[in-house]
């Protein structure tokens, strides 16, 4: 039965699967992990239980969702690693916003899995070949696996079969192509795949000829999920991801450090070139994302959730420095990117009873006016004091440009 038929998005799907994603990203920022057996937990949110985000592809008899306790039963000595959760999520953004670039329908599917609609890029990129070697250009970096299909699961079975950084297109039955392969990769709960187990059910051919009630009985709505997934089918429209503004500035320490000042500098110089830029004119960010590459360290990421949308470079600043404040500089940063998301065009907000903060909104205002009269940041700069106690007078002092 067609995807068109069961109501799905006519057309072939593609999915690019990048496997355990997790432990790649950490790989990536910290290359002595590389060989070891290593297990990323999820930790419960009151703290009440820990089971498998990842683990390092040498580790056998793990699934997503497993206790951790049963998975260091068959693996002992493995490497626990908490999660950096906001790491992956923005470097996952980054693979997704590569993806949009090459093609429009892109659906993230959670860390590592995307699908993409190619309906009808056979007349800008070629058949279905060239478009994989599209996608796959656009995330080089990454250890990656493609699949196309007649709908998603079809598409990530697929994937799944294809072999490192290349692709495989499913035609024909999809319940006999994947008749073979375990019920391990059903994405529902590691519970529910434990109870196939139980009732012999190894593989997904064990599941599609038998009747689709039975296991909806036993299972819920799950069981016929499951039924229909081993037998190829699957219903669920592509559903484009809506692509998130941002705006990125970068920057570049002279020197590694692990000054406080300097750091805050520069983060002040960050938002003031982000607060210039023509996306964020009279607008406001929920969000702030830092990242800085540390000296002979991993990377570094920080996010700051914004209580009010932050329209200006000083309220920014405050929430950064609150969070700051909690947190321990991991080493000399080299050098620090900021990245505001979220963007909003709210802009009620109470004016503060403290004459000070009066002043440098009034300040914020007239530099406002400036910049919109000038049509670039005016250039109003203030002095502010890094290291006085530093031999190198350009260490003592450094200018730094006011901004709306």
């Amino acid at each position: 039965m067609s995807a068109a038929k069961r109501g799905g998005r006519v057309g072939p799907v593609a999915c690019v699967l990048i496997p355990h994603f997790p432990w790649q990203t950490e790989v990536r920022r910290n290359p002595d992990l590389e060989g070891q057996s290593a297990l990323i937990i999820n930790i419960a949110s009151n703290g009440s239980g820990r089971t498998i985000l990842d683990w390092s592809p040498d580790i056998e008899g793990v699934l997503s969702g497993m206790p951790l306790q049963e998975a260091l039963s068959r693996n002992k000595g493995a490497l626990i690693i908490e999660p950096d959760m906001s790491h992956y999520e923005v470097a996952f953004g980054r693979l997704l916003k590569a993806l949009e670039e090459r093609c429009p329908d892109v659906e993230d599917d959670g860390l590592g899995r995307a699908y993409i609609g190619i309906w009808g890029l056979e007349g800008l990129y070629g058949d279905d070949a060239r478009v994989v070697q599209i996608l796959a250009n656009a995330i080089r970096q990454y250890d990656l696996r493609i699949g196309v299909g007649d709908n998603k699961w079809v598409s990530y079975v697929a994937a799944l079969q294809s072999g490192p950084n290349s692709g495989r297109k499913v035609t024909g039955d999809p319940g006999k192509f994947m008749s073979k392969l375990a019920v391990d990769i059903l994405p529902v709960d590691y519970r529910i795949v434990q109870r196939l187990h139980g009732f012999g059910l190894q593989k997904l051919g064990d599941i599609s000829g038998l009747p689709a009630g039975a296991l909806q009985a036993q299972f819920g709505a799950e069981g016929k999920l499951v039924w229909e997934l081993a037998n190829g089918f699957d219903s669920r429209p592509l559903v484009s991801r809506r692509s998130e503004e941002i705006v990125s500035e970068y920057l570049m320490f002279p020197d590694a450090t692990v000054s406080m000042p300097t750091i805050v500098t520069g983060i002040e110089s960050l938002l003031s070139r982000s607060y210039s830029r023509p996306q964020l004119a009279q607008r406001y960010a929920r969000q702030a994302v830092l990242e800085a590459n540390v000296l002979r360290r991993p990377p570094w990421t920080m996010r700051v959730a914004f209580k009010e949308p932050a329209g200006d470079r000083s309220h920014a600043l405050f929430g950064i420095k609150t969070r700051l404040d909690t947190l321990e500089i991991p080493g000399p940063l080299e050098d620090m990117r900021l990245t505001l998301s979220g963007l909003t065009g709210e802009a009620g907000q109470q004016g503060s009873m403290w004459t000070e903060v009066r002043r440098s909104q009034q300040m914020q205002e007239t530099i406002s006016q400036l910049q919109a009269r000038l049509g670039v940041a005016p250039p109003i700069y203030k002095v502010r004091e890094l290291e006085p106690w530093s031999r190198i007078p350009e260490r003592r002092h450094a200018l730094v440009q006011l901004s709306s």
